[in-house]
This record gives structure tokens, C-alpha cells and sequence, in this order.
């Protein structure tokens, strides 16, 4: 079955409807610029995030921030129907500037929005509508994109701020102490991090931490240190004028040479670029 995926404003925006049955999974871990917005309609989904696993089930919406890294993948009840929306800042940001309040980016560590059967009911109806207009391009669209994509954003921060966040489904006691693992190693990347040493705080073998670890996240566990030390780095790079020496150390490189292997093997170029490109979007 077919699952036409929209494109507008040079690809500023997308929209795809999708409905699947049977075992499924990113093969690997991403992160992208633009924000998503992953509502799932039925079925249950497992999502990795930066540092913690998210089980969502039916009326949930995943919220992404660009540079989050995010992976999803089935849980028991392996059948699922989800809308998922990306955006670029660039493509709102006009019609957010008729606005006073912070809806974007979304709260760090807020990826899980539990709507009321109300809610639910409004964000499909919001959701629907937009991929009408992008489906028939009818004369204005893409300002009734954005202003319906502006509608479910206070839909998203009127629930934010009422407190249902991150409301999701018991997790398996592996997705919890994996979430606890990420968490450390996201709060200490500035340390000596190692497969042994990890294992005896966390009191599990090696070889099972190397199992599951990959099994949950879909990152081996050292390739994962290199992720989020490379992210921060990328923090540093677009945020402040630090030398590429500090951010380095900073982030938890012993040589300036390994760390410029290890950003250009991730980002796709070195570190002085991507601070040049960063600027001049």
C-alpha cells in the first residue's frame, strides 16, 4: 500500500500518513534540523530519545526538537497507524511572530504529549485537514498549513503546561535500566565512559550491556558515547566561539585529531565548517 508522503516550501515542510502491520524499525538512529510531530491513531510504539525509551500508545504525540536523537521501533502489539509532520523553524516562524508565547522549541526532555479524548478528537481533525491542503494545493495553502500547524502547536503547549507530558505506558524493567544507562552517559560524557566500567556500575555483564543496549537503542554502546559527545560538541560549535581544542576537551576527546575524525564521520564534515554553515543559515 501506498503512503504518499507531501512536500512544500522547498521541502520546509512534509506530511505522511502511514498504516503498517508486522515487525518494524528505524535501522538506525537519526537526527535531522527540523522538528517532528509523530501522532500515532492506533497501535502501540517504542521510541528512543536522546536518552530515554518511550513506550506510546494510541492519542500520543512524539514531539522532536531538531538535533534530537530519535529512533522507533514496534513493541508487542505490532500493527500501528501514525501521521508524522516535519517542519523547519523557517516555515513557522512567520506566523510566530503573531504570537507571545514560547511554543516552540518544545521543553527539553518533553517528547511524550498525552492528549484528552477531547484533544485527540481536535489534533486528528487539525491533522487531516493539513494533509488535505497539501494533497489539493488549492490557492493559499501553504498559509493554511501554517495556520493549522500554528493551531496544533497551542493545542501541544496548552497540554505541556497542564501537566499531561510524558505520560506513556509501563516500560519493560530492559527499556528502564537501558533509559538509566543513556541517562548517565548523557549527564557524565565528559568522562572516561567504557563498556567494562559501565557494567560494573549498573551491576550487569558486558557482554549482556552490549547485547540489549544495541537491542533497545540501536547503537552499539561506544558508538552511542560518540553520538552524544558529538552532539554537545555541535552545541558548543553553533552557540559560542570556543576553540576547537576546548569543545574537544569539553566533550570528552583525549586528541583534537580523533575528535575531528569523529565529527566528520557523524556530521559528514569537519568542525570549522559546520560552525561556518551553521551561522549562515
Amino acid at each position: 500500500m501506498l503512503h504518499p508522503k507531501y512536500f512544500i516550501a522547498e521541502h520546509s515542510f512534509s506530511i505522511q500518513y502511514m498504516q503498517r502491520k508486522g515487525f518494524t524499525e528505524m535501522n538506525a538512529p537519526h537526527v535531522h534540523e527540523s522538528y517532528e510531530l509523530y501522532y500515532l491513531l492506533n497501535g502501540e510504539r517504542t521510541y528512543f530519545i536522546n536518552q530515554s525509551v518511550y513506550k506510546a500508545e494510541k492519542g500520543s504525540m512524539i514531539i522532536i526538537n531538531p538535533h534530537d536523537l530519535h529512533r522507533t521501533s514496534s513493541t508487542e502489539v505490532q500493527e500501528f497507524e501514525r501521521i508524522l509532520i516535519n517542519f523547519s523553524h523557517d516555515f513557522i516562524e512567520p506566523f510566530l511572530h503573531c504570537s507571545h508565547f514560547p511554543l516552540l522549541p518544545f521543553p527539553e526532555s518533553t517528547n511524550v504529549v498525552s492528549f484528552t479524548l477531547r484533544d485527540q478528537t481536535s489534533v486528528e481533525h487539525l491533522l487531516m485537514e493539513i494533509k488535505k491542503e497539501c494533497r489539493l494545493k488549492k490557492e493559499g495553502y501553504e498559509d493554511v498549513v501554517r495556520a493549522l500547524l500554528l493551531q496544533l502547536l497551542f493545542t501541544i503547549y496548552r497540554t505541556l503546561i497542564s501537566g499531561r507530558q510524558n505520560e506513556t505506558c509501563p516500560l519493560h524493567p530492559m527499556d528502564e535500566k537501558i533509559s538509566e544507562i543513556a541517562s548517565y552517559i548523557h549527564d557524565s560524557f565528559q568522562e572516561t565512559l567504557t563498556l567494562n566500567g559501565l557494567a560494573e556500575l549498573f551491576f550487569i555483564s558486558p557482554s549482556y550491556l552490549s547485547r540489549v543496549f544495541k537491542k533497545v537503542t540501536g547503537f552499539h554502546l561506544p558508538e552511542y558515547i560518540r553520538h552524544i559527545r558529538i552532539r554537545e560538541a555541535k552545541k558548543y560549535l553553533r552557540d559560542t566561539d570556543e576553540k576547537i581544542l576546548n569543545i574537544a576537551e569539553e566533550t570528552g576527546f583525549k586528541h583534537i585529531s580523533h575528535f575531528n575524525k569523529v565529527f566528520k564521520d557523524i556530521v559528514g564534515i569537519p568542525p570549522l565548517q559546520y560552525r561556518k554553515k551553521s551561522r549562515d543559515i
